[in-house]
């Protein structure tokens, strides 16, 4: 499924796209990125809009054809695609679902916890399915979808930029109008959205971390197992459940050290050569969940007292094998009970005061420092949050988008254990850990 990595990629991986709009017709708007970090503009037709076409190439801008970039919804993307990046679209607008009506409540899962839209889950299958290929994702507000704010576009942008991916941003109609008009409101937002763009641009290089997580979820994430793979990446991470993307199909994803637990979501048979790793890594002290279906190619050995009703728990050499007693049919459970039969004593970090906050880590390829970074998908400021760390680190560095340089946080000692606690911040955070 990883096709060779074409040339195009390494001056793709430099581009900061925008879909123009077409209501666009006047070259002068072109100033609105004088200076910016966007240098890629993506056109519906070329032909159409030649005047700002050739205005935007005389200005040292990328010109794309919407048509070239062979943008498709996720399950049709061509991943042996020789394009420069991988563009998704139809993706959903990150930010905490509204209740039809009610502007000031979200709509919550059974646990309480406010229920999310993130596209981080589809920015690392992909990274996984097209490894060191820039990844592009589309998404804009619905027709019911309330009008999006400076914040809402800040979030978004935190959002793809926090997975590695970077949002083809598109304007809703209002705010494109605006701009057009030279409107002061709409020119405050475009700042900020600028502003944004910018950071995370100067910390490109955090993409090239290696995502930690202690679970690893293996799905073919197609076909038959498309919806309760992917639906559990997703409704996982909502969890702030860190995992590793494992894809039956890219042996190159195969990788199980640092992992305390695999899921393998699929009822189909593992390949012997990946079973045999699984077994390994089960023996070596991890822990190994399977399918109701699989139960009888995974016999464990000693019954284990299990904190999760529905699973069978048995010793595996050092390790342990989870069954399931019935076959798997909802994603939300499914990640529940991976969440409760792992534990949170595995977890790097513990958080506090961070119930709307999504949590990313990544770890640097020599392994001595690690980020953290933390997206809010509220308005409000984020306030009294703090973590504790599994890891003793040496350093703490904190980024924001209002700072211009990063704060040392020193640990403070509470109940024995060293805890860094964070200023008030807005939308987003890094925290950059050094050994």
């Amino acid at each position: 499924m990883s096709p060779q990595i074409p040339d195009q990629v390494s001056s793709s991986d430099k581009l900061v796209p925008f879909r123009w709009p077409s209501a666009w017709t006047d070259p002068a708007l072109l100033r609105l990125f004088a200076g910016s970090p966007i240098n890629c503009l993506l056109f519906e037709s070329l032909s159409a809009a030649k005047p700002v076409v050739d205005a935007a190439r005389a200005a040292g801008l990328t010109v794309l054809e919407w048509s070239s970039l062979g943008a498709a919804p996720l399950a049709e993307v061509k991943w042996n695609s020789t394009a420069g990046q991988i563009a998704i679209t139809g993706l959903a607008w990150p930010r905490i679902k509204l209740s039809a009506g009610r502007s000031a409540e979200v709509d919550a899962g059974p646990t309480g916890a406010p229920w999310i839209d993130s596209n981080s889950w589809v920015a690392q299958l992909a990274a996984v399915r097209a490894p060191r290929r820039p990844v592009w994702l589309g998404f804009e507000t619905a027709k019911d979808d309330p009008v999006p704010g400076a914040a809402d576009y800040t979030i978004a942008i935190a959002d793809s930029a926090a997975a590695g991916a970077r949002w083809m941003i598109r304007l809703d109609d209002g705010l494109s109008k605006a701009l057009a008009a030279g409107d002061a409101r709409a020119q405050k937002t475009w700042r900020s959205m600028l502003a944004a763009l910018a950071f995370f641009e100067k910390h490109r290089g955090w993409t090239g971390w290696e995502p930690w997580g202690s679970v690893g979820i293996l799905s073919s994430f197609a076909g038959k197992d498309e919806f309760l793979g992917q639906e559990t990446l997703n409704l996982a991470a909502r969890r702030n459940l860190l995992y590793r993307v494992i894809d039956r199909s890219v042996p190159a994803s195969h990788k199980l050290d640092g992992l305390r637990a695999v899921l393998y979501v699929d009822n189909d048979s593992p390949s012997p050569a990946l079973k045999t790793k699984l077994e390994s890594f089960a023996r070596a002290g991890g822990m190994l969940i399977v399918p109701h279906a699989l139960a009888a190619e995974f016999s464990g050995e000693k019954p284990i007292e299990c904190p999760v009703a529905g699973y069978d728990l048995r010793s595996f050499g050092k390790g342990s094998l989870a069954t399931a007693a019935r076959d798997w049919d909802d994603p939300f459970f499914l990640a529940a009970d991976v969440r409760s039969l792992v534990g949170r004593r595995y977890d790097p970090f513990t958080l506090f005061n961070a119930t709307s906050l999504w949590e990313h880590f990544s770890v640097a390829p020599d392994g001595r420092s690690g980020l953290l970074q933390l997206v809010g998908f509220t308005s409000r400021p984020n306030e009294s949050v703090s973590l504790a760390s599994a890891r003793a680190w040496r350093s703490a560095a904190l980024y924001t988008l209002a700072s211009g340089a990063p704060v040392v946080l020193d640990p403070v000692k509470v109940q024995g254990r060293a805890e860094f606690h964070l200023p008030d911040f807005s939308y987003y955070a890094a925290l950059e850990f050094r050994s």
